[in-house]
C-alpha cells in the first residue's frame, strides 16, 4: 500500500465542547503525504484511534496525559475529566490490575475483562518507546464464543506437519485452517522477495470469489516503515475501513505537544490511503498476522472479508498461533528443501573429487568431469587454464566465453553469482540464451585461470495485482497521492533471467573450484619443483665456488697484507738504512694499499656477516645508538664543526650490532662525503606511514613502518646515481678524491632489508643527500 498521512478530520461535536472549558489539544497527524516524503510516512504516530475502543496512556506516576475523544464510552465521562488525574482516583480496579506494571514498567501479560456502562470490555496494557504506559479497552462480547480448544488447535498443526510434504501445501493447509478458525472470507498466505515483492503463496477463500493464488504485489504497496511496524506488532485487524478515526487528546501546554508513539498499539489508526486502498480492492475488513524468519519479515497471514467484521482477542490469539506456528516451520521446511537439493549436488562434488585426484594432461582429465554442470545444477561450464578454454554442456561461442571470462577479471573480488547477467554485463543480452546467469569462480588471487557455470535464460511470467507501474499516482490535488484503484490482472513477460542459484549449489560450485584451484597450484609447484631443482644444483655448486673465494679473500688474504703492512712499516723505520726519498715515497704507497686492501677485506666480511651471523633480535633503542656513535666519532666531528640533530626516535626489533653498523655507515658516509666549505649538518627525522600509503619495492605492505631519513649537506649527488649508489663496489668517485671501498652502503641496504624493510637515496648535487629508512612498527616492551 503506497506510504501515506493522515488529511485533517473534524472532530466531533462533542470533542469540540471540551476545548472551551479545558485547555485541551489533539495530536492529530494532519500532514498530507507528497510525493517527496511518502516513504517517510511516520505511521507510528497518527495521533488518531480506530473506534472499536478507547485508548489512554499514563506517565510513570500513574497521571492519564493522553485519551480518546470517546474515553466516555469506558469511563462515563469526558477527556477534561480525565487528562491530568491519577488513575487511583479514575478507577479504582484498574488501578490495581495496572499497578505492579507500571511499578515494573513492563507488559500487563493476560488482558483484564471488565463491565463498564453496560458493556463488556477487555484492557490491554504495554509500555511505548518513549516510556508512556498505553492502556487499550477492547468492547468484548459478553458471551462470545471460546476458539479452538489449544490443544484441538496444536494437534491440527502437528497434522498439517506430518502430512504437508512441502512449504507450498504446508502454506496451504495453514490457511484453509486461520479461516476456519476466523470466519473470514479470504484467507492468503503473502510471502516477499529479496526486494519485498509479494506473492500469494497460498489462499483459502469463499465460493464464488475471485482467486488471487500466483499474483504478485509491488514492494511499494507495503513501504518500508510499515514492514518495520509487522516486525513489532505481529497481529493488526480494521474490523470496517470506513471507520472514523477517533482523536488523541493531551493538555495543551506552552510548546507543541508531543505525538504518542503507537507502534505496539491494536487500535493505532490507519492511514486513510491505505483504507482507500483497501476500499479499491473491495475489502471491507482485515486480518494481518506477521511471518518471520530470523528477525526478518518473510511474509503475511492476510485475512479479507467483503463486510465489517470483528474477532474478539481470544480468536486473534489463535490466528496469532497459526502465525508463530508457521515461522517456526518456514525455516524447517526451507532447510529440508535445501538439504535435498544439498544432497544431489553433494553427490556430483565427490566424483568430480574423485576424478580431480588424478594427474596428466588437464584437457583429458577435462573430459572425465562428467558431474560438473550437476554440481551447481548447471546447463553449461567453462574452465579457463593457462589462456585455454574448455567447455561442458551448452555455453557462448569461445570468443564470447572469453570476453565474458575477461570482464568478469577485471570485477573485484573473486567470485560473482547472478541470475541476471544482463543487468550487469553490456554484452549479456547477447548471451543470454545460454548464459542467463552465471556462477563465477577465480581459481587463484592474480591469475587470469578461472571457471564459470551457466544457466540458460527461462522466460517466465509474472501475473501482478494490477499494473505494478502505476502502483501509486498523483490525485488531482497538488501533489496528493491516491493509491491504484485497478487490481485487474496484468502479466508481464520477464527476458534474460535463470532460475535462481540455490545456496548448496553455490557452496558445493565454490568447494569444486577451490579444489580445482588446488590442482593447477599443485601441478605449477610440481612443474616449478622440478626446475628449481636444476637450478637449485647450479646455485649450490656456484656458491660453493664463491664461498672458496670469499674464504680466501677474507682469511688467506689477511696474512698476506699483514706482512706487507709490517715489512713496510720496518723499512721505513729503520733510521740506518738512510733510503733515498723516491724509495720512501714508494713505501708509503705500498703502505696505503695494503691498508686500502685490508679495509676492503674487513668490509667483504662485514658484508658477508649479515647474512651468515646468528640473528639474535631484540628490541633497540635508535635514540642510544645515535647517542653512541656521536660521542665515539666526536673527533671527526669536532674537526668539521659538525651538528647531529635528531628527533625522538623509536625502538624497533633489530640485531643490535646491525643497527649499530647501520647508523655508523651512514654517519661515516656524511662525515666522508661533506662540503669543507661549510660546517656540516646531519638531520635525523622520524614519522610513522601507514599500510597503503607508499609502496614497498618487494612485498605488500602489511602493516605500519617508521620512516627514518637520514639527511646531511655535504656534497650530494645526480639523480641517476639513486639506485645504483647501493651496489657493492659501486663508487661515484676515486679513491685518490675520497677513501672508501664502495661496500658501506650495500651493507646499509642488506640490513635493512635483512629486518624487513627497505631504503631509498636521494642527492642534489652541491646540497646534500638523504637516506630514508622504512623499518616495520612492532610493539615492543619497554
Amino acid at each position: 500500500m503506497p506510504p501515506q498521512r493522515h488529511t485533517a478530520r473534524p472532530l466531533p461535536p462533542s470533542a469540540r465542547s471540551l476545548f472551551s472549558t479545558m485547555q485541551m489539544t489533539d495530536i492529530v497527524n494532519r500532514d498530507v503525504a507528497s510525493l517527496s516524503t511518502c516513504a517517510s510516512e511516520p505511521i507510528h504516530i497518527p495521533g488518531a484511534i480506530q473506534p472499536h475502543g478507547v485508548l489512554f496512556s499514563l506517565d510513570a506516576q500513574g497521571i492519564v496525559r493522553y485519551c480518546s475523544a470517546n474515553c466516555a464510552l469506558f469511563f462515563g465521562k469526558g477527556p477534561e475529566a480525565l487528562l491530568q488525574e491519577p488513575i487511583a482516583t479514575l478507577d479504582h480496579e484498574l488501578e490495581a490490575w495496572l499497578k505492579p506494571a507500571l511499578n515494573d514498567g513492563a507488559e500487563t501479560g493476560r488482558p483484564l475483562h471488565l463491565e463498564r456502562q453496560g458493556s463488556h470490555w477487555a484492557v490491554f496494557g504495554c509500555v511505548n518507546a518513549d516510556g508512556h504506559f498505553v492502556v487499550e479497552c477492547e468492547r468484548a462480547s459478553a458471551d462470545f464464543e471460546e476458539p479452538e480448544h489449544l490443544f484441538d488447535q496444536t494437534t491440527r498443526l502437528v497434522q498439517h506437519i506430518e502430512r504437508a510434504r512441502n512449504l507450498q501445501e504446508l502454506c496451504q493447509r495453514i490457511a484453509e485452517q486461520t479461516r476456519a478458525l476466523t470466519g473470514y472470507d479470504r484467507v492468503m498466505i503473502y510471502r516477499f522477495d529479496e526486494h519485498y515483492n509479494g506473492q500469494v503463496y497460498a489462499e483459502s477463500k469463499a465460493a464464488g470469489l475471485e482467486p488471487f493464488l500466483d499474483l504478485h504485489y509491488p514492494h511499494t504497496d507495503i513501504p518500508p516503515q510499515a514492514r518495520e511496524l509487522y516486525l513489532r506488532n505481529l497481529i493488526r485487524m480494521i474490523p470496517d475501513v470506513r471507520y472514523e478515526p477517533v482523536a488523541l487528546l493531551t493538555v495543551a501546554g506552552s510548546e507543541a505537544p508531543q505525538p504518542l508513539d503507537l507502534s505496539d498499539a491494536r487500535l493505532r489508526s490507519v492511514s486513510p490511503l491505505h483504507l482507500q486502498y483497501l476500499q479499491n480492492m473491495g475489502v471491507a475488513a482485515t486480518l494481518t498476522i506477521s511471518i518471520l524468519l530470523e528477525g526478518k519479515l518473510w511474509g503475511l497471514i492476510a485475512c479479507h472479508h467483503l463486510t465489517p467484521k470483528h474477532i474478539n482477542h481470544l480468536q486473534r490469539k489463535a490466528a496469532l498461533l497459526q502465525g508463530h506456528f508457521l515461522s517456526s516451520q518456514v525455516k524447517v521446511r526451507e532447510v529440508a528443501e535445501e538439504y535435498a537439493v544439498h544432497t544431489v549436488v553433494e553427490a556430483h562434488l565427490q566424483q568430480l573429487l574423485s576424478t580431480l585426484n588424478t594427474e596428466g594432461d588437464f584437457g583429458l582429465r577435462f573430459q572425465k568431469l562428467t558431474s560438473l554442470l550437476g554440481v551447481a545444477g548447471a546447463t553449461g561450464a567453462a574452465v579457463l587454464h593457462q589462456g585455454s578454454i574448455y567447455t561442458s554442456g551448452s555455453t557462448p561461442n569461445n570468443d564470447r566465453t572469453r570476453a565474458l571470462f575477461n570482464w568478469l577479471a577485471a570485477r573485484p573480488g573473486l567470485s560473482f553469482v547472478t541470475d541476471h547477467l544482463p543487468e550487469f554485463y553490456p554484452e549479456g543480452a547477447r548471451i543470454a540464451g545460454e548464459a542467463a546467469g552465471i556462477l563465477y569462480h577465480k581459481l587463484g588471487d592474480g591469475k587470469k585461470d578461472a571457471i564459470i557455470w551457466f544457466r540458460q535464460e527461462q522466460e517466465r511470467n509474472i501475473n501482478w495485482a494490477g499494473n505494478p507501474y502505476d502502483a501509486v499516482k498523483r490525485a488531482t490535488l497538488a501533489n496528493q497521492l491516491s493509491p491504484r484503484s485497478s487490481f485487474a490482472l496484468y502479466r508481464e513477460e520477464v527476458r534474460g533471467y535463470s532460475s535462481s542459484w540455490r545456496p548448496s549449489e553455490v557452496e558445493s560450485a565454490g568447494r569444486f573450484a577451490f579444489a580445482l584451484q588446488n590442482q593447477f597450484h599443485l601441478a605449477y609447484l610440481r612443474a616449478e619443483e622440478a626446475s628449481q631443482r636444476v637450478l637449485n644444483e647450479q646455485l649450490m655448486k656456484a656458491n660453493q665456488e664463491l664461498a672458496n673465494i670469499n674464504w680466501i679473500t677474507t682469511h688467506d688474504l689477511k696474512e698476506p697484507i699483514r706482512k706487507i703492512m709490517v715489512f713496510a712499516s720496518r723499512l721505513v723505520n729503520q733510521e740506518e738504512l738512510a733510503l733515498p726519498e723516491n724509495l720512501l715515497h714508494a713505501v708509503d704507497r705500498i703502505q696505503q694499499s695494503a691498508q686500502r686492501m685490508g679495509q676492503l677485506v674487513e668490509d667483504l666480511m662485514a658484508y658477508r656477516l649479515v647474512d651468515s651471523h646468528e640473528k639474535k633480535v631484540e628490541p633497540v633503542d635508535l635514540n642510544d645508538i645515535i647517542r653512541e656513535l656521536v660521542e665515539e666519532y666526536d673527533d671527526e666531528l669536532s674537526e668539521q664543526s659538525a651538528r647531529v640533530l635528531a628527533d625522538q626516535l623509536p625502538k624497533v626489533h633489530m640485531i643490535r650490532f646491525q643497527a649499530r653498523q647501520l647508523f655508523a655507515n651512514l654517519l661515516g658516509n656524511s662525515l666522508k662525503f661533506s662540503d669543507r666549505s661549510r660546517p656540516l649538518e646531519i638531520h635525523i627525522r622520524c614519522a610513522q606511514v601507514f599500510a597503503g600509503s607508499f609502496q614497498h619495492p618487494t612485498k605488500k605492505n602489511t602493516g605500519d613502518f617508521y620512516r627514518i631519513e637520514f639527511r646531511d649537506n655535504g656534497i650530494g649527488f645526480t639523480p641517476d646515481h639513486n639506485k645504483r649508489i647501493f651496489d657493492i663496489f659501486y663508487r661515484l668517485h676515486t679513491a685518490s678524491d675520497y677513501k672508501g671501498t664502495g661496500i658501506g652502503l650495500a651493507i646499509c641496504k642488506r640490513i635493512v632489508e635483512n629486518h624487513g624493510g627497505f631504503l631509498e637515496a636521494n642527492g642534489v648535487p652541491g646540497e646534500g643527500a638523504s637516506f630514508t629508512l622504512y623499518l616495520p612498527k612492532e610493539d615492543v616492551q619497554a
